[in-house]
């Protein structure tokens, strides 16, 4: 799918997080191109840039239509899960979940990374 918009959310727990908006077709024009009118298949996700700024993006949750339906990937949760929402899942119950939760599976992500990394460090003993 190709990127169609990225929107800045509220900074939260010192990182900057974002909401993608991902569309196939390719579209001609961001501008007047509407999801999901436009749109065969679309797809959001949550994501961040980890404290490497050369590394890629952190993915926290994403629901899109790949795969023929409506699905959340719960990639903030261990293990990751696959969640069929039904065919009647609309783009706009999307934004509207993960806008309403985007915290919650941020908060997921960024303490189980906390605990492997005190993990980590008490395997190495420093």
């Amino acid at each position: 799918m190709h990127k169609l918009r990225t929107l800045s959310l509220p900074a939260y727990r010192g990182r900057e997080f974002f909401l993608t908006v991902f569309v196939e077709p390719d579209p001609d024009s961001v501008d007047s191109f509407s999801v999901p009118a436009d749109a065969d298949q679309w797809g959001l996700s949550i994501h961040f840039q980890p404290d490497d700024s050369y590394a890629s993006h952190v993915e926290v949750a994403r629901i899109d239509t790949s795969h023929g339906e409506p699905h959340f990937d719960h990639l903030y949760a261990s293990p990751q899960r696959k969640e069929w929402l039904g065919q009647s899942y609309t783009f706009a119950d999307a934004r509207r979940r993960l806008l309403s939760n985007w915290r919650t599976y941020a908060d997921a992500v960024l303490d189980s990374t906390a605990e492997e990394t005190a993990d980590e460090q008490d395997d190495t003993g420093r």
